[in-house]
């Protein structure tokens, strides 16, 4: 299992804006795992811990396998509520609502997959990417159960807000208390730029609380818990989004800030002090990245190689740190992780569960990857899966020459699937691998059986 340091965390893409030594820093979530490993000692472990029992898999596959089979599609929409916390100072930094609410059509766009630039995700990518199946819309009740615009403005005597005191998040403190944050996802808007520091973080949010290897009392509705975004950056087309920030204007620094409120790591997996290429996000369909993108949207970058499988770095992912017009997509197990987060860790956060469909298969497996061969000196033929994606879904059926069903139903839940053929009179049977979910035919081999 490759190491993976600092979880979903990572810091920072650093840039000079024009006349100023100013870091911009794209996400602060770091900050945020720092001071709770500091309030819980083994906090990092834990959460690390809990991520992977999110996957399905039971283990960290490689990162450049094929996707082999894209079943991750689910048939229900969970719809959140979202309150918006405008801070200000300035009339510059009171936002208007049409911010706002463009800021949610982008994040309904983004997390359904109906975002108009899916046409610039690359070939190689396009099975992969994922429809979280989240639609937030603004709170139209409030905690006291008065009805709500789901959008709070507040003056501040605060000139900026800091993120190592999440300030932000506190009426005593010159921001504004969070409403119930089991039930409502809070989002802050407020300057971030910090002066004394020369630095500015666009955004950043906790990750999910309710890990089941940590005591009960540690996973109440926690007063952090929610989203801070800076008020330049939020909404798309947002006209404050000026200079260096202009790659962060059409509302994906919110994308990405949910996704991590979701439970997503970045894709590069945040080395800190050692090689990108020797630590992982733990997803083996974002291709294994050695660093963050500078937000720039480099196509052509590959900073990890791999024989096997090697593909470029994923700029179109939203977890990395690329341009915001080149950022297109969720991964479907990063939708596996964000999915997960609601329906073990976020419960009380929908206000509505509606089913949509039913689950659809799409069957993208290389199916030629299986062999059925015939070893009659050993009176038994052969069912061979390299692919351990494949065990337990598919079965095996055996027809004679007169089309009678000689087996049926027959599980393949071995890599090497030994098929007794003591039984069967001499002659040529048709074996027919098929799912074992839908029945439908993958694999078909005619074999002469015989007692030699």
């Amino acid at each position: 299992m490759r190491k993976s340091l600092y979880l979903i965390v990572g810091l920072l893409a650093v840039m000079s804006l024009q006349g100023q030594d100013l870091k911009i820093e794209r996400c602060g979530h770091d900050m945020v795992m720092e001071k709770l490993e500091k309030q819980y000692p083994g906090f990092k472990a834990s959460y690390d811990k809990a991520y992977i029992q999110s996957l399905a898999a039971p283990r960290v596959l490689p990162r450049k396998l094929k996707i082999v089979d894209t079943t991750y599609l689910t048939d229900t929409v969970y719809t959140i509520p979202v309150v918006f916390h405008i801070l200000y100072n300035t009339t510059l930094e009171n936002i208007p609502d049409s911010l706002v609410f463009n800021q949610l059509e982008v994040l309904n766009q983004d997390f359904r997959r109906l975002n108009p630039d899916t046409g610039k995700t690359r070939s190689i990518f396009k099975s992969r990417a994922g429809n979280v199946r989240f639609k937030f819309e603004l709170a139209k009740v409030d905690p006291n159960g008065n009805a709500t615009t789901g959008i709070v403005r507040k003056s501040s005597t605060k000139t900026n807000f800091s993120t190592n005191s999440d300030n932000i998040k506190f009426t005593s403190q010159g921001g504004d208390d969070a409403w119930n944050a089991a039930k409502y996802l809070n989002v802050w808007v407020g300057d971030l730029q910090v002066p004394s520091q020369g630095s500015l973080v666009l955004g950043y949010a906790y990750p999910p609380y309710g890990h089941p290897n940590w005591p009960s009392n540690y996973w109440t509705a926690n007063s952090n818990q929610g989203v801070v975004i800076h008020y330049a950056v939020l909404g798309r087309n947002n006209p404050r989004a000026t200079g260096s920030l202009v790659n962060s204007r059409k509302g994906r620094v919110a994308t990405h800030e949910f996704g991590h409120f979701f439970g997503l790591r970045h894709i590069w997996g945040d080395p800190v002090f050692t090689s990108g290429c020797s630590v992982d996000d733990y997803l083996y369909d974002t291709p294994n990245q050695g660093s963050k993108s500078n937000f720039d949207c480099n196509l052509s970058a590959n900073t990890c190689f791999d024989a096997q499988n090697d593909l470029p770095d994923m700029v179109e992912n939203y977890m990395d740190y690329s341009s915001e017009s080149c950022q297109n997509m969720f991964t479907r197990q990063q939708v596996q992780i964000m999915r997960s987060a609601i329906q073990n860790y976020r419960t009380a956060l929908p206000i509505k569960i509606e089913v949509v469909q039913t689950m659809r298969i799409f069957d993208t497996v290389v199916y030629n990857d299986v062999k059925l061969f015939a070893r009659n000196n050993e009176q038994k033929v052969v069912v061979e899966v390299t692919n351990e994606e494949l065990l337990n879904v598919l079965n095996l059926d055996v027809y004679d020459a007169s089309g009678r069903v000689v087996l049926q139903n027959a599980p393949i839940s071995r890599n090497e699937q030994f098929i007794s053929t003591i039984r069967f009179a001499p002659g040529v049977y048709i074996f027919q691998l098929k799912r074992a979910d839908t029945q439908k035919p993958v694999k078909t081999e005619k074999l002469f059986i015989n007692k030699n």
